[in-house]
C-alpha cells in the first residue's frame, strides 16, 4: 500500500490573515501541523503556494511541491501534487489543523480498505454546536458511511428538544481531513463538476455524494479545532502555554 499524508497549504486566508504562519511559541501553525503528521512514521507532502512555506519547513523530513496560488480548495491543490505519484491512499490533514491525534490519521489508513473516501467525527454534545453554522455535522448510515453534510443542524429535531434527541441519536461533527484513493481524487479534481448541493452549503465532500461516492466515517479519540478565526489561534496558543508549564 503506497501512502502519504497530504497537507494543503495557502498563504492567503480569509477569517484569519496569514494564519499558518502565525507563530505559537516561536514556530508557525503550518511547523506545528507538519511536526504533528511526522509521528505517524508515513510521508508527509506538503502542497503550498508560496515560496514562503518553503523557506520555513525546508529543514524537516518531507517533501514540498509548489502549487498554483488560483486552485479553488485544498483537495484540488492536493490533487494537483500527486497527479504523477506512485500512490494509492491518500489523506488530506490540512495546514490549520495541528491537533489532529496522529492515530486517528492512521485510522483513516485503515478505513480506507473498504472505501474510496473516508473521514472523521466526533460527538456533538452542546446545543450550541449542533446550532453553529461554522461546525458541519454529517448524518450516517447504520454501517457509518455517510447520508448528508450540512451546516444546517440535521437530523432536524422537529418534536423532540435537544436533549431528547440525544436519547434517540448523538449528532456528528464533521472534521476537515479526508482519506482519499488516488483515482477518487482525480476524479473529484478533473472530472467531476460542482455539484448543485455543494455549491449551495460551500461543502466540496458533497461533490462525492453527489456522484455516488461512499464515504466511511470513524469517531476520533478526541475532539479538535480547525484554527480559522483569532478566538481559535488564541485558544491553541494557550494550550501550547499549558502544555510547555507541565
Amino acid at each position: 500500500m503506497r501512502k502519504a499524508i497530504v497537507i494543503p497549504a495557502r498563504k492567503g486566508s480569509t477569517r484569519l490573515k496569514d494564519k499558518l504562519l502565525l507563530p505559537v511559541n516561536g514556530k508557525p501553525i503550518i511547523a506545528w501541523t507538519v511536526e504533528n503528521c511526522l509521528k505517524t512514521d508515513i510521508p508527509v507532502i506538503v502542497a503550498c503556494d508560496s515560496q514562503e512555506f518553503v523557506e520555513i519547513l525546508k529543514d524537516y523530513p518531507i517533501e514540498i511541491i509548489l502549487t498554483p496560488s488560483d486552485l479553488k480548495s485544498g483537495s484540488d491543490r492536493i490533487a494537483y501534487a500527486v497527479k504523477d505519484k506512485d500512490l494509492d491512499y491518500i489523506v488530506n490533514v490540512q495546514g490549520d489543523e495541528p491537533l489532529i491525534e496522529p492515530r486517528d490519521i492512521v485510522k483513516l489508513f485503515d478505513l480506507l480498505k473498504n472505501s474510496p473516501v473516508a473521514t472523521l467525527y466526533y460527538p456533538i454534545e452542546k446545543e450550541d454546536d449542533y446550532l453553529n453554522p461554522n461546525i458541519v455535522k454529517v448524518i450516517s448510515d447504520k454501517d457509518d458511511f455517510a447520508i448528508y453534510f450540512s451546516r444546517s443542524p440535521v437530523p432536524f429535531y422537529r418534536d423532540l428538544d435537544f436533549n431528547q434527541m440525544l436519547k434517540i441519536l448523538t449528532p456528528k461533527k464533521h472534521l476537515g481531513i479526508y482519506g482519499y484513493h488516488k483515482k477518487a481524487l482525480i476524479d473529484f479534481s478533473y472530472n467531476l463538476k460542482p455539484a448543485p448541493i455543494e455549491e449551495v452549503e460551500k461543502l466540496e465532500q458533497l461533490r462525492f455524494l453527489y456522484n455516488g461516492y461512499k464515504i466511511k466515517l470513524a469517531k476520533v479519540s478526541k475532539d479538535t479545532v480547525g484554527i480559522d478565526t483569532k478566538e481559535d489561534y488564541e485558544k491553541f496558543c494557550s494550550l501550547v502555554e499549558k502544555e510547555i508549564e507541565r
